[in-house]
């Protein structure tokens, strides 16, 4: 195998928290088979469809999401992609908790949100349409993710219960990742949902329901 051909491979994956897509990798001039003799060589692991990833980030817990989220855009590179964070693809709602490592929520599945219409096929990967504003999205562990403010309204709109929330927003206080008055313009459209009359009262609400579970 010719040497060019891994070292193009290998430096793909090493600004990419050691993977690359097929896509990324045909547009380097690699080949299908040239892949697929990479793989048999153990030089790179076949991840998940389209996927590749270099064995010495195996233990990397975050791989999965990592994986689904290069995934939505297969031919962009990462640099490309958090140039316009927005648009890159956003991890959202309990993979955002969880990745803040706010709450207990269980991820069960790769939710991310994308300002166009997305339909993926991918078991365990949900993707919504929504359009974030810059100040809505941060930097975790290298990927974009909703914030702390706007990750506890993506929850709270999409149904999860008040103690669950509640935990969210305990955590994401005591670390420093949202404050009272960011948080409470953040929920003032999910106030009426709840039955408050504005954000301030659904944010005393949920303190006051953290406050019961923690005596």
């Amino acid at each position: 195998m010719q040497t060019a051909v891994i070292v193009r491979a290998n430096d793909l994956a090493a600004a990419q928290w050691g993977l690359f897509t097929a896509a990324q990798a045909q547009a380097q001039g690699l080949s299908r088979m040239q892949l697929s003799r990479m793989v048999d060589a153990g030089l790179f692991d076949r991840l998940e469809h389209g996927v590749y990833v270099s064995p010495a980030v195996q233990g990397d817990h975050l791989l999965p999401l990592r994986s689904a989220w290069l995934a939505l855009q297969p031919a962009r590179s990462v640099q490309e992609r958090l140039a316009d964070l927005p648009s890159a693809g956003v991890v959202s709602h309990s993979s955002a908790a969880q990745l803040h490592g706010l709450g207990d929520l269980l991820a069960d599945e790769h939710e991310f949100v994308l300002p166009d219409r997305f339909q993926s096929r991918r078991v365990g990967v949900r993707v919504r349409r929504a359009v974030l504003d810059a100040s809505e999205v941060t930097i975790v562990a290298g990927l974009p993710v909703t914030t702390a403010a706007r990750t506890i309204a993506d929850l709270l709109a999409a149904g999860h219960d008040d103690d669950h929330v509640a935990a969210v927003i305990a955590d994401a206080l005591r670390a420093g990742l949202t404050d009272r008055r960011t948080l409470t313009a953040a929920l003032e459209t999910a106030a009426a949902r709840r039955g408050e009359p504005s954000g301030a009262d659904l944010v005393d609400r949920l303190t006051r329901t953290r406050t019961r579970v923690d005596q």
